[in-house]
């Protein structure tokens, strides 16, 4: 557009030129011209031709291109040349210092000229079309000189040739400006693709800055609630550790305390009073933090329970201990109210007497006595009452079993997590029967043989693969 423009500004100054050359040729009569521009012909032809090259340099100026404005600027060109020439050479004796063919063969040279320019509008259509005309006017220029066999065909020949020339021209040109258009569009997007990963790489990078902001305060609660938990075991540990109770009283005892997380939800408790040994094991409603809370409350429970007011029956404890949990979590049986509480099972142990008592909320107690080397040892299970220490729909006062014991008898109090949990080749519960049969099968070892046994076949069950569902607890005693 912008080369359409240019020549359009060329064609208007040769237009102009030849009608002031015509205008000067009218005023001054020494001057001689060609008898095609005189008597204001030029000048004629320049103001008839004035509106379409005004409009066509509107056209190209405002980038409002058509096709048919090469058609017509390339035969607007030609046809300019051909005018010129056409009316010298129908006049018998032109007045030229050249003969007429000379002049002819100029005019063929200014028509290749003419026709060459063609490559400019970068069009192979363009260039055929300009290639016909310019043929067609040369031969008519030598056709009515009646040279058309010797040089008409020599010169349209060379038009010919100039005009494949044009097309190999274009050709290649249309070939470089094609290829450097696709690369500049690839240029382009890659410019825009550049750009746009640029842009991700600054999202990313705030995200991955946000990310390490929030991971580093994550880090800190973390740390501040590892603390905590930490203590807090520190304090669970030594509300529960009862050993110092224990000891003097029986001949060995051991503990599995085994919580899920740092704080547990069970825990064992231990009294003496007037020649009684009061233990008791339980498991509270959840574990972790929640299942903390509630073995505070069963610790300090008991304590004023058997240490305070002396109650040192079983099954009262637990019906005591049932009212005081049901009063401080304000349970009133309504629905979708909470069931937290606990199960546990209460031994009493008259070191005087030799006498057993036992009371159990879901917990039971294993029993191994003592026998001679003839007889085969068997292990007793008793059981406690199927209800929890909370509200529950059935609460009818705690059961009391009795029984007597002999120097060497064994005891065992539990939770449901060392029996519940999963594991084993099978991915099963351990379960009750086993369990018992693996307390009868070693209740003659020491019992610190006892305990690591306990704890190297949970970790055997757990072998890596599971992981552990429930806190564990395990008491045993030899009397």
């Amino acid at each position: 557009m912008h080369v359409e423009h240019v020549v359009n500004k060329i064609r208007f100054s040769i237009l102009f030129a030849i009608a002031c050359l015509d205008i000067i040729s009218g005023l001054v009569g020494d001057i001689n011209v060609l008898n095609s521009i005189e008597g204001y012909k030029g000048l004629c032809a320049f103001l008839i031709l004035l509106p379409l090259i005004v409009v066509l340099h509107k056209k190209t100026k405002t980038q409002q291109y058509h096709g048919w404005i090469k058609y017509l600027t390339v035969s607007l060109d030609l046809l300019i040349a051909f005018l010129i020439a056409f009316p010298v050479i129908l006049t018998d004796s032109p007045e030229l210092t050249i003969s007429k063919l000379e002049f002819t063969l100029i005019i063929s040279f200014l028509l290749a000229i003419l026709n060459s320019t063609s490559v400019l509008r970068l069009s192979r259509y363009i260039i055929g079309f300009s290639a016909l005309i310019t043929l067609l006017l040369n031969t008519m220029l030598y056709i009515v000189q009646g040279e058309f066999i010797m040089m008409g065909v020599y010169t349209s020949l060379l038009l010919i040739f100039l005009s494949i020339f044009n097309g190999w021209v274009t050709n290649f040109i249309l070939e470089y400006f094609t290829t450097n258009r696709k690369l500049s569009n690839a240029y382009e997007d890659l410019q825009k693709a550049h750009h746009k990963i640029q842009q991700k790489n600054e999202e990313i990078t705030k995200k991955s800055e946000q990310i390490e902001t929030q991971v580093s305060s994550l880090e800190e609660v973390h740390k501040d609630m590892m603390d905590s938990l930490l203590y807090a075991q520190k304090i669970q540990e030594a509300l529960i550790n009862h050993n110092e109770i224990i000891y003097p009283h029986v001949r060995d005892h051991f503990v599995v305390f085994r919580p899920r997380e740092h704080v547990s939800g069970d825990f064992y408790w231990a009294s003496w009073i007037d020649q009684k040994l009061i233990l008791a094991v339980s498991d509270c409603t959840g574990h972790g933090v929640p299942g903390a809370f509630m073995t505070m409350l069963g610790t300090s429970f008991l304590n004023e329970i058997v240490n305070k007011e002396q109650v040192t029956e079983p099954d009262k404890i637990l019906n005591d201990l049932r009212d005081s949990i049901i009063k401080a979590l304000h349970q009133k049986g309504k629905m979708y109210e909470t069931r937290d509480g606990m199960d546990m099972a209460v031994i009493q142990l008259d070191m005087k007497n030799r006498k057993m008592k036992f009371s159990g909320a879901n917990n039971s107690l294993c029993y191994i006595p003592k026998l001679n080397h003839q007889e085969e040892s068997n292990i007793y299970e008793f059981k406690g009452d199927r209800m929890p220490i909370s509200f529950h729909y059935k609460m009818y006062p705690f059961s009391l079993l009795e029984s007597t014991f002999s120097e060497g008898d064994q005891f065992y109090l539990y939770t449901d997590g060392y029996i519940d949990q999963f594991g084993g080749p099978k991915g099963k519960k351990f379960k009750l029967v086993p369990f018992k049969r693996m307390l009868l099968k070693n209740h003659e070892k020491e019992m610190e043989e006892q305990r690591k046994t306990l704890e190297n076949t949970m970790e055997d069950w757990l072998r890596d693969k599971y992981q552990q569902i429930d806190d564990i607890t395990v008491l045993g005693l030899q009397v």
